[in-house]
């Protein structure tokens, strides 16, 4: 599992770096990168890395993985109205944390959530299938759950490094390590429902649900991020044994 995960941060690193690196060295504005067919095909090819290298790694790794195959069976829905509902309360308690602590604000109009939201379960929610299945699997035996949780995260905040280099993005360079604290959050829902479901498909959602509010309802970049990670992998680990 080990050569696996090896395989899979490498190739998602290299393409997520190589797009956004060109992005951010060009020093083209965040907002003016989907004015440019160029620059707009670099933030979309750099934010699929995950999903396409965990797609190249199955394939790799036939005998292990089951290839194409084995890829396609993580994302059948496993047909279950709890998991939807799980859905709903992990992305409410999210958002609901972060209003009762006074630390989230509208940043955008709520009626942009309809465009947004596929947008996100693509280019974001897609990489579940990298981050909870290849990374976090890799470590839970030897790990445990919260600290795979943490070091799935980890890895996830490295991978978004760049993108807080390109001006305009919403996350600013001086509060990466909060940013980083907030992800290792999400990564405990985002597990938690994986391991309670079995199935790629609803954490794809739930990652999509998550990501696309993000622009409306925006967090304040302060070391608050850091407490509503820790109530989020306390959530997490109560959920992610129910069936």
């Amino acid at each position: 599992m080990k050569k696996i995960l090896k395989e899979f941060l490498l190739l998602t690193f290299i393409l997520g770096y190589l797009c956004f690196g060109i992005i951010a060295y060009s020093n083209i504005m965040f907002s003016d990168i989907f004015y440019s067919p160029i620059y707009l095909s670099l933030l979309i090819l750099g934010s699929l890395s995950p999903f396409i290298s965990a797609l190249i790694v199955f394939i790799l790794n036939k005998d292990r993985l089951g290839g194409i195959e084995g890829f396609i069976n993580n994302f059948i829905v496993i047909k279950d109205r709890n998991k939807f509902l799980l859905i709903i309360v992990f992305t409410l308690f999210h958002y609901g944390i972060g209003a009762i602590l006074k630390n989230i604000y509208l940043n955008e109009n709520i009626g942009k959530y309809p465009l947004y939201l596929p947008i996100m379960i693509l280019l974001i929610g897609t990489q579940e299938i990298g981050w909870r299945r290849i990374v976090y699997l890799s470590f839970e035996e030897e790990k445990g759950y919260i600290k795979s949780v943490i070091i799935t995260g980890l890895f996830w905040s490295l991978w978004f490094l760049p993108l807080i280099f390109i001006k305009g993005f919403i996350v600013l360079p001086q509060f990466f390590t909060q940013f980083a604290a907030y992800l290792v959050g999400i990564s405990a829902l985002l597990t938690s429902l994986y391991k309670s479901s079995g199935s790629i498909f609803y954490c794809t959602l739930l990652s999509g649900l998550i990501f696309a509010i993000a622009p409306i309802l925006a967090f304040k970049q302060n070391f608050t991020l850091v407490g509503i990670s820790i109530l989020e992998i306390i959530i997490g680990n109560i959920f992610k044994d129910r069936e």
